[in-house]
């Protein structure tokens, strides 16, 4: 069907015209009632019971009756289709669409009858002789539509299965429950609840695709608005605008959500000026049966409303269901312009057809910074333009999801007010990480800058990280330097440091600073003994991080990525491998990933030379513990006279960690007593820190012992 099918909402036909149609049944019947009239006895529309009882008389007069002869009685009728054609557009949609000849519209005539008349039900009982059949059956259509003896044989075929009365599903036969596996002309006729709306009321909503979908009727103006490139919104308009020809176009939009492919899919109608058909594959009816009929009335709904097909979410129609494979049959029939969309390339549909596919990868850093700021200023906020430039530049996610986050904190801001910056970042972050949540551990950063005590030189480290992602439309976009990096463009860092050095602690601090989440993935339990398997597992990984924007840390980096020896089975050659992949996928992610490990020897110089940072956490010295021992306790924490935190750093040789747990230990010992934090219930603490570790706890050196 091409764009040029006929609007049957806004241009319903004229009282006059459809009843042009049953004019022609009318018609049909009055012949049929004369017929009938000689067949069974002029007495016989005077017994209520007709059909419920078989009389002698009435057996003796079926042997006497002719074998398949119809009870029409004439032979021409007016008005003839080509007249109800040309007044009303509904039948001549049916008749183009599905081909049908003069019989065949005549039988879906007849099945419209009781639709919209119930003395139609009453006349097809007496027809068929029985009160009790009120609606037609395929026998009671052969009669009316058939001519001679011959001709109602050969009419049969017309209730074929490949035949377009049952293949376009315009009808169904339906066996009577009370007879079992009762003959063809038995069958009731019934007509598809879509057509029948259609030739009696058009412009309405197919009821059973209500549940799954919804037309709409966009504005238009908005293609050029797309997160698409100009010359690929070109591309897709001009095949678009061809299709109006009839010739079917097929395109399928994939990328991750909020990439803005249902605001193109309705940008593109509005373009056109045709609706759009929004078919929402998640919400299909379960049975693969249901949701294929859903699926098949969608697409002719779409034909009827001369409207855009838009099915979103293939992933939902699974290979080698009934649903897939009728959309592969509806993609191979429709002739006019259908969208499909999903998060992943397309994988195909049963069926061989071209599909033109469309990438809505992130959207440009321009474009979003130009939406960012043109919500931000609806918005009122302040500094506008400067904070949408950051926005941007942090996450990737297309104009819908700007619109919303926006939307989120001027709602959490209440009262009118004007968002802050935070509540913006808090709801940018909201619109990411649903899919990486099931795979990694979201860490909500706490820790500042001045919860950390480190060496000036890993500190310098973790600040020029941090300023490499704020500086990276900078330098990238506008100083060039993109076009010149073969990879991805990403910020990749390697933290290594023994237990509780803060590592941890150092991507909270990040991921604070930047005001993006953080996500931790236990590597050992990515690493899979099964080949392959781990390669799938990093990659679900990545995919979902893709979506996020946030900064992805890999803990017990070493788990996966020891010293790559000489192949000596199959295992040590698909452990090369698993690392390649890793190192591969590292540089083709565009956020920040973050490996820590305990041990760096364990880690070859292959991967060291591919990571942007390397960043040393050293075990403290006396003067980093005796920082770490003044930043554990708040300022509203009662302290004895008789701490001295450099006596502590120098006597105790712990982690910061450790130091940590120590001090909330202790605090929870001097709380019990009701007294200040003392040197006393410290040692205590400190004693129970070494025995978890299984270490034993050194004696406190001496005043002066030095």
């Amino acid at each position: 069907m091409s764009l040029n099918a006929i609007s049957l909402a806004e241009n319903p036909p004229a009282v006059a015209d459809w009843r042009l149609a049953f004019r022609r049944l009318d018609a049909l019947l009055a012949g049929a009632v004369a017929g009938a009239r000689q067949r069974y006895g002029a007495d016989a529309g005077h017994d209520s019971f007709r059909g419920l009882y078989i009389t002698e008389a009435d057996a003796l007069a079926a042997l006497h009756d002719a074998v398949a002869e119809p009870l029409r009685g004439v032979r021409d009728v007016d008005p003839g289709w080509a007249e109800i054609v040309a007044y009303h557009r509904g039948w001549a949609w049916v008749r183009d669409t599905a081909g049908l000849s003069d019989a065949e519209l005549d039988a879906v005539l007849v099945a419209l009858g009781p639709e919209a008349d119930v003395r139609y039900e009453r006349l097809y009982g007496y027809l068929q002789d029985d009160v009790s059949r009120r609606r037609p059956t395929a026998g009671l259509i052969l009669e009316l539509i058939s001519e001679s003896a011959g001709d109602r044989i050969h009419r049969r075929a017309l209730f074929g299965p490949d035949r377009p009365l049952l293949r376009h599903r315009l009808l169904r036969l339906v066996a009577e429950d009370r007879v079992p596996a009762p003959p063809l002309l038995s069958h009731v006729a019934v007509l598809d609840e879509q057509i029948a709306e259609l030739l009696l009321a058009p412009g309405g909503f197919d009821r059973q695709v209500a549940a799954s979908g919804a037309l709409h009727r966009p504005a238009p103006g908005g293609w050029a608005a797309t997160t698409l490139p100009p010359d690929v919104r070109a591309t897709v308009l001009d095949a678009a605008l061809k299709a109006r020809d009839g010739d079917p176009l097929r395109v399928h939009f994939h990328g991750p959500a909020g990439s803005g492919r249902g605001a193109a899919a309705g940008a593109l109608a509005g373009e056109l000026g045709v609706p759009l058909l929004r078919l929402d594959t998640a919400r299909l009816p379960d049975t693969d049966e249901e949701a294929a009929e859903t699926v098949f009335r969608a697409f002719r709904e779409a034909a009827l409303h001369g409207a855009v097909m838009y099915v979103d979410g293939l992933a939902a129609l699974p290979p080698g269901s009934r649903r897939r494979a009728v959309l592969g049959e509806r993609l191979a029939e429709h002739t006019g312009i259908t969208l499909l969309s999903d998060t992943e390339p397309w994988a195909g549909a049963d069926g061989a057809f071209p599909v033109l596919e469309v990438s809505f990868g992130h959207s440009d850093p321009a474009a979003r910074r130009a939406a960012w700021a043109r919500n931000l200023r609806r918005a009122r906020a302040e500094s506008a333009e400067d904070l949408a430039a950051t926005l941007a530049d942090r996450f990737t996610f297309g104009p819908a999801r700007i619109a919303e986050a926006v939307t989120r904190a001027s709602v959490t801001a209440g009262g009118g007010r004007a968002p802050t910056a935070a509540q913006v970042f808090a709801a940018a972050r909201r619109q990411t990480g649903h899919r990486l949540a099931a795979l990694a551990r979201r860490i909500e950063p706490v820790t500042t800058w001045d919860d950390i005590v480190l060496p000036d030189e890993t500190t310098a480290q973790l600040t020029d990280l941090c300023a490499r992602v704020r500086l990276r439309s900078t330098v990238l976009s506008e100083w060039g330097f993109g076009r010149k990096l073969p990879r991805g463009r990403g910020t990749s860092a390697l933290f290594t440091g023994p237990p509780g050095t803060g590592k941890t602690s150092a991507a909270e601090v990040i991921a604070g600073e930047l005001g993006l989440d953080l996500y931790s993935v236990d590597l050992a339990s990515v690493v899979s003994k099964y080949i392959g398997e781990t390669e799938k597992n990093l990659e679900r990984i990545f995919g979902a991080a893709a979506e996020a924007d946030a900064i992805l840390m890999f803990d017990e980096a070493d788990a996966l990525f020891g010293k790559r020896s000489e192949v000596h089975d199959a295992h040590d050659r698909y452990a090369n491998i698993e690392t390649s992949y890793l190192l591969q996928r590292m540089e083709q992610y565009d956020g920040i990933a973050i490996l820590a490990t305990n041990l760096r020897q364990n880690l070859d110089e292959a991967l060291t030379r591919r990571l942007q940072f390397v960043v040393d956490f050293p075990f403290p010295d006396d003067a980093h513990r005796a920082g770490i021992w003044r930043i554990c306790f708040p300022a509203g924490a009662p302290l004895a006279g008789d701490l001295d935190f450099g006596v502590l750093a120098r006597d105790f040789r712990l982690t910061g960690a450790e130091i940590k747990n120590a001090a909330l230990h202790a605090a929870y010992l001097a709380a019990d007593r009701g007294e200040p934090i003392g040197a006393e219930v410290l040692h205590r603490a400190i004693r129970r820190e070494f025995r978890k570790m299984g270490r034993v706890p050194p004696e406190p050196v001496p005043d002066g012992g030095r």
